[in-house]
């Protein structure tokens, strides 16, 4: 599972907090979720993609999707692109915060988006994912940057999530003790929500609120951004989605 983890925000006793359930490894269930939830037409100011899944063997879902893919980026961009106009609705102010991880350092951009090599390595998909995030919040950002909505990316630093425990067990004993809590890695996501948008960089990567860097020295990392417009139409064919309209 995602290093970001679960936090809470602590509100007003005005505000009220309503769950809704969505199971972010079914297109069809977010586009039924998208439709209920985006019949109340009311503005969305932050969207924070923070769900992540690291699954070790090729799994596919009822969809046919490799389930890490399914649930890192089919997700992450189906439901953005669905929410579009919500989002739209609350600008000059709205956001998009999608919470990568520091293990997009080691892979480039790779059009094989569902891993079909016979040596499938889910720690590798995963990274491939989180590369993917990065480059499609660059693209998001590009491509409605007239629209009055931020796209930004962070790494929250590694977590002490049940899921980092379960996914990633010899990293998680090898760090004990120097994990960091929810609250610390939650504490980039709220600051990139609450900033006024004119201090922020459209289609940066945050990390610890601060600008990071997307590329490693020597990675070989930089040049594959070039191929997000191709991933993106491949995307958004596989999610079964139709080409944005020009307005």
């Amino acid at each position: 599972m995602e290093d970001g983890g679960v936090w809470a925000l602590r509100l007003h006793p005005v505000h009220q907090i309503r769950i809704r359930i969505c199971d972010l490894s079914s297109i069809n269930e977010i586009k039924s979720f998208t439709t209920r939830f985006s019949s109340m037409n009311k503005p969305l100011h932050v969207l924070v993609n923070n769900a992540g899944f690291l699954e070790h063997k090729r799994v596919t879902t009822p969809e046919g999707l490799e389930l890490n893919f399914a649930v890192n980026v089919a997700a992450t961009y189906t439901l953005t692109e669905l929410v579009m106009p919500l989002l739209e609705k609350a600008a000059p102010d709205a956001r998009v915060i999608t919470v990568s991880s520091g293990g997009m350092y080691t892979e480039p951009l790779n059009n094989n988006l569902e891993y079909r090599e016979s040596d499938f390595d889910g720690t590798k998909q995963y990274a491939r994912n989180k590369r993917v995030q990065v480059a499609l919040t660059e693209w998001w950002s590009e491509k409605y940057s007239n629209k009055g909505i931020g796209f930004y990316s962070m790494h929250p630093g590694w977590a002490d999530t049940p899921g980092v425990s379960k996914s990633l067990p010899g990293l998680s004993e090898k760090l004990s003790g120097n994990l960091r809590s929810n609250e610390e890695g939650a504490d980039t996501v709220v600051w990139l929500a609450l900033q006024p948008m004119d201090k922020l960089v459209a289609g940066a990567f945050y990390f610890d609120r601060a600008e990071a860097q997307k590329h490693l020295k020597f990675a070989g990392t930089a040049a594959s951004h070039a191929q997000i417009g191709s991933i993106v139409d491949s995307i958004r064919s596989i999610c079964g989605l139709q080409p944005p309209m020009r307005r």
